[in-house]
């Protein structure tokens, strides 16, 4: 986690933020899945689980100046 730190001029670190909160808590889910009801979800679904949750937190957000460009970097790195 150490790269949510850097600066950089590619990736704004409101974006990486809300990756990286996406990633922990679909992460969290699926460890809570395994355990209590002995399901697990293909790797592919939990991606689209990250993408969705952060595509969602962009939109909801989206008239906030710093959250008005996310959608299209989000998006430039599909």
């Amino acid at each position: 986690m150490d790269w949510l730190g850097l600066r950089d001029n590619v990736c704004p670190l409101t974006l990486r933020r809300l990756a990286a909160q996406a990633t922990v808590y679909s992460l969290w889910w699926e460890r809570n899945n395994r355990l209590h009801n002995s399901i697990s979800t293909p790797v592919s679904h939990t991606f689209k689980k990250i993408d969705r949750l952060v595509r969602n937190s962009i939109i909801a957000r989206k008239n906030l100046k710093k959250f008005s460009n996310l959608m299209r970097l989000w998006l430039k790195y599909e």
